[in-house]
């Protein structure tokens, strides 16, 4: 739990407030927001440690329930509090279901302070002791990495999808969406994809990651993560309400997320039919979102690729793997994907080797494609992102993560949608190398 606050409630409350914080966590810090919107904005922009939150007693303005399951909803805040008074049995279900870790029940904290002063200094309990136990509300359900997890949309509250409207959205209300997909395995599809996650974190950006390969994804494994939150349960209860979705993730740094995949394989069935809606929430929620996928065209893939800003076909120089992105391209465009929103990427060991594309099919549907090359980095980098240490990749830089760079910046520049980032700004306006003149010449290559 988080030892660093924010707090909202009324002027002549704060003091209360700080009572039932420190019945909870006696060392903890506690600042105030100005305003119920100041206090979701500072959390959603929150760098570092995330922001504990504790809210109630107010007494005008957005109701403490409201505020309290919309800071639940975001999914920035460390934890969530609810302060009230004569707290009901039916309040603590709601707040559960909300995703409000915990219900502060000011009547109780008094009494377990009273009753700890009368028993004196003898042997007597100690009053923050008693008074945290006495503040525990019901909380809810949770995964075994200790993500909260609410199956149901809460009953009888005010709040609705429209009220509930993420904080901290894209300019225009819609970020960009990037599915990477491949005709074959091992091309270093997953690798760039998590690259490219992490370096639009560096750059400021909320990002969402989702692994579609629903069977057998393993994203999660290049970011030290044991165990994800199981997709599956976006398929437990009918439609999925954005509490589920909001919360069916696993935090990888302050603005970065990863959804999926299935715990099970034999689940993944389940989930498709609710992917679109995951997506549509994804890209109203975060700045950037970034689909790695399974090399089988599946439902959820293929509705993925339909809904993107930008398909990524990547291939590495292994023979036949130009061939099968010429495939994949072909069954992108027939559905519908039109060839402006597709992006090639080779994957190469060398970047002094001359690329020597197939004539044919290898080239249908991906006719003016932008092309990129990322150096692929050997056997090393797989085993360092095959053991957790994508972070660390990036970090370190070099050509690799230079070449990623540059893709990820200019793709998002094309968009309008680059960060105002220093790094990114010089990523999108590195120089472009110049191929010798030739009739039916490719476009310039970045290496």
């Amino acid at each position: 739990m988080a030892d660093r606050w924010l707090g909202w409630t009324s002027e002549g409350s704060r003091t209360d407030i700080r009572r039932a914080l420190a019945s909870l966590r006696p060392k903890a810090t506690l600042a105030f927001a100005s305003s119920a919107g100041d206090l979701r904005e500072r959390v959603m922009d929150s760098v570092g440690t995330p922001w504990g939150v504790i809210v109630g007693l107010s007494e005008s303005g957005v109701s403490d329930m409201n505020l309290a399951a919309a800071v639940a909803h975001d999914g920035m805040a460390g934890s969530v509090v609810l302060v009230t008074r004569n707290a009901s049995g039916s309040l603590r279900s709601r707040a559960a279901q909300a995703g409000i870790d915990t219900v502060i029940d000011m009547g109780e904290v008094d009494a377990a302070v009273a009753v700890a002063r009368s028993k004196g200094s003898a042997g007597g309990a100690r009053t923050d002791d008693a008074a945290a136990s006495a503040a525990e509300g019901t909380k809810p359900p949770r995964d075994s990495d200790g993500v909260p997890f609410a199956l149901d949309e809460p009953d009888g509250l005010s709040w609705s999808e429209r009220d509930m409207a993420p904080a901290g959205s894209a300019e225009g209300g819609r970020g960009s969406m990037f599915v990477f997909v491949s005709g074959r395995g091992g091309v270093g599809k997953t690798t760039i994809a998590s690259e490219c996650a992490v370096v639009a974190s560096s750059w400021g950006m909320s990002v969402a990651v989702v692994d579609l390969d629903l069977s057998c994804g393993n994203v999660y494994a290049g970011f030290g993560v044991g165990t994800p939150v199981d997709l599956a349960k976006l398929g437990t209860n009918g439609v999925p309400s954005i509490e589920t979705m909001g919360r069916s993730c696993v935090r990888l740094a302050n603005d970065l997320c990863l959804w999926g995949p299935c715990e099970r394989p034999e689940m993944a069935e389940r989930v498709m039919p609710h992917v679109g809606r995951l997506l549509e929430y994804l890209v109203q929620r975060y700045q950037l979102v970034l689909v790695d996928t399974s090399t089988t065209f599946t439902d959820a893939v293929a509705e993925a690729v339909q809904k993107a800003d930008r398909v990524f076909v990547v291939h590495d120089g292994a023979p036949g793997s130009i061939g099968s992105a010429g495939r994949t391209s072909l069954l992108v465009v027939r559905l519908g994907v039109a060839r402006t929103r597709m992006v090639r990427v080779e994957n190469v060991a060398n970047p002094r080797a001359k690329s020597t594309p197939v004539p044919g099919i290898s080239q249908r549907g991906l006719e003016g494609a932008p092309f990129f090359q990322v150096i692929d980095g050997g056997p090393e980098v797989q085993e360092v992102a095959a053991a957790g240490g994508i972070r660390e990749l990036v970090k370190e830089g070099g050509p690799m993560v230079q070449s990623v760079k540059v893709m990820l910046a200019r793709t998002l520049a094309e968009l309008g949608a680059l960060p105002p980032d220093e790094d990114a700004r010089l990523a999108a306006n590195v120089e472009a190398k110049r191929p010798k003149f030739k009739f039916f010449s490719r476009r310039a290559e970045v290496v």
